[in-house]
C-alpha cells in the first residue's frame, strides 16, 4: 500500500519542532488564553502542514513561519469580533496590532544595518540614525558631498534589500510593497 503523505511534507514535523518554542512564545503574546493559544499553535501546524509543497521554494522559513502564525492570530481575533459584538473581547485592537508592527520593523533596522559592509553601514547609521548632516560627514570622511550622497544611498538600497529578506513578512503584512514610500 503507498503512503498518502507528500513525501516533501515529511520536512514539516522537523521544522515545525525547530520554530515551536518561537511560534509559541509570538502566538502567547498576543493571546492571553492558554487554550486557545494551544489550539493556535495547532491551527499553525496544519497550516505548515498543508503548504509544505511551497518549503523549498522559501528563503527565510522563520519569517515564513511567524506570517502563518500572525495570519492565524489575526483570523482567531476576526472570529472572536464575530462572535462579540464588544470591543473589550479583543485583546488588541487592529490599530495596536499594527502599532506592534511598526516596533517590530524598527527594531530589525539597527541589527540590519549592522549587516552591510561597513563602507556603507557607518555613514548610514551615522546620518540615518544619529542624525549628523551630510556635508559634515562628507568632511569626517574624507569624500565629497556627493560621494557620501551616493554612499548613503546604495546604502539604503541595500538596506532595503535585507528588510524584505528579513522582515518581510512585517512589511507584507501592513500590505506596504514599496519600502521607500510611507506605508
Amino acid at each position: 500500500m503507498s503512503n498518502p503523505i507528500n513525501p516533501s511534507c515529511a520536512v514539516v514535523a522537523p521544522v515545525f519542532l525547530e520554530y515551536r518554542d518561537t511560534l509559541t512564545r509570538f502566538i502567547k503574546s498576543r493571546v492571553s488564553d492558554p487554550i486557545d493559544s494551544e489550539e493556535l499553535i495547532s491551527q499553525v501546524m496544519l497550516k505548515i502542514y498543508d503548504y509544505c509543497e511551497k518549503l523549498d521554494h522559501v528563503r527565510n522559513i522563520e519569517a515564513w513561519l511567524i506570517t502563518i502564525a500572525r495570519n492565524t492570530v489575526v483570523d482567531y481575533f476576526k472570529g472572536q469580533q464575530k462572535k462579540t459584538s464588544s470591543e473589550s473581547s479583543l485583546e488588541n485592537s487592529p490599530e495596536e496590532m499594527f502599532n506592534d508592527i511598526y516596533e517590530e520593523l524598527e527594531q530589525c533596522v539597527p541589527s540590519l544595518m549592522k549587516k552591510l559592509p561597513a563602507k556603507y553601514a557607518q555613514p548610514l547609521i551615522d546620518y540615518e540614525l544619529k542624525g549628523i548632516p551630510q556635508k559634515q560627514l562628507a568632511v569626517q570622511y574624507g569624500m565629497s558631498e556627493s560621494g557620501l550622497k551616493s554612499r548613503v544611498q546604495r546604502g539604503r538600497k541595500m538596506l532595503k534589500e535585507l528588510f524584505t529578506e528579513h522582515c518581510g513578512h512585517l512589511v507584507a503584512e501592513m500590505g506596504c510593497n514599496d519600502c521607500s514610500s510611507s506605508c
